[in-house]
């Protein structure tokens, strides 16, 4: 007989949280409530959920804040999140996926949405740890900013587990990878549902090494003006660049700068005044 799988509801409706204990101890889970993000992140350390239910808009901690903390922290970035809310414009959206949701499920919900959600990412989350210590590359192509960013989370979950980096430097990575991917989106493909972009992640036994390639016409990297400079400083143009050469040890524009290629090394000290993550 298999183990009973855990899952905390975090949510200030409190009939919502009733309905969906109901419905989920009916599916065969344990079920925990939490009212607020306080409540829910007293409860993550004392027992394994394997899956969080979680609402954005709360008194005191919001479920970003709540997102956040607990995929930046080792012992918890394994638990997938399924933010539930209301708030479904698209950059509340990316907001989610981009503190680290594993899926994103809009209010009012279909039950039946809801239920293969929670399948769907409980499976993918066996899955990659199923894979641990047998890849050592991964790839993965994708359209759009929603894909990407789910992908990248995949990708950071993996580091947690693959790797020694400090919780501050895989941070420093994932805010790498969500702007070179995302310029590659919107600058490289412009946007373009035709094209794709694709990444690739190698580990190595002394490096970290990314690659993002996009299907666009390409740049110049020494035409993009230094936005530290007196002349650079108001102006957007080379910001995002400039931050990724800070969060990564070495970073290459080839093929016309369609493809980029990051570094990080695992035994080397980061450079001071880098970038760290949420403490």
């Amino acid at each position: 007989m298999s183990e009973q799988k855990k899952i905390l509801v975090v949510d200030d409706d409190r009939d919502l949280c009733r309905m969906l204990e109901r419905y989920l101890t009916v599916k065969g889970f344990a079920v925990d409530q939490a009212y607020d993000g306080e409540t829910a992140l007293r409860l993550v350390p004392k027992k394994e959920y394997d899956l969080i239910i979680l609402d954005i808009m709360m008194p005191g901690i919001d479920g970003y804040d709540v997102c956040g903390r607990l995929k930046t922290q080792r012992e918890y970035n394994h638990i997938p999140i399924i933010m539930l809310s209301a708030k479904s414009a698209e950059m509340d959206i990316v907001t989610g996926f981009k503190t680290g949701a594993d899926e994103y499920v809009t209010k009012p919900f279909e039950i039946q949405k809801l239920m293969k959600a929670i399948n769907d990412t409980m499976e993918k989350r066996r899955r990659a740890r199923e894979d641990l210590g047998i890849k050592h590359e991964i790839k993965f192509e994708f359209e759009s900013r929603y894909d990407y960013l789910d992908k990248v989370n995949e990708l950071i979950s993996q580091l947690f587990l693959r790797t020694d980096l400090a919780p501050d430097e895989i941070w420093n990575l994932k805010l790498a990878m969500h702007e070179l991917g995302i310029n590659a989106i919107e600058h490289g493909n412009k946007l373009d549902p035709k094209k794709q972009v694709k990444v690739s992640c190698a580990l190595y036994s002394e490096k970290l090494e990314f690659v993002i390639e996009d299907e666009g016409e390409g740049f110049d990297p020494s035409s993009i003006p230094d936005p530290t400079a007196p002349e650079g400083i108001r102006r957007d143009r080379g910001r995002g660049i400039y931050l990724v050469s800070q969060l990564v040890d070495e970073i290459e524009y080839i093929n016309g700068g369609c493809m980029a290629k990051m570094v990080r090394h695992l035994n080397k000290p980061r450079r001071a005044g880098a970038p760290r993550g949420p403490q």
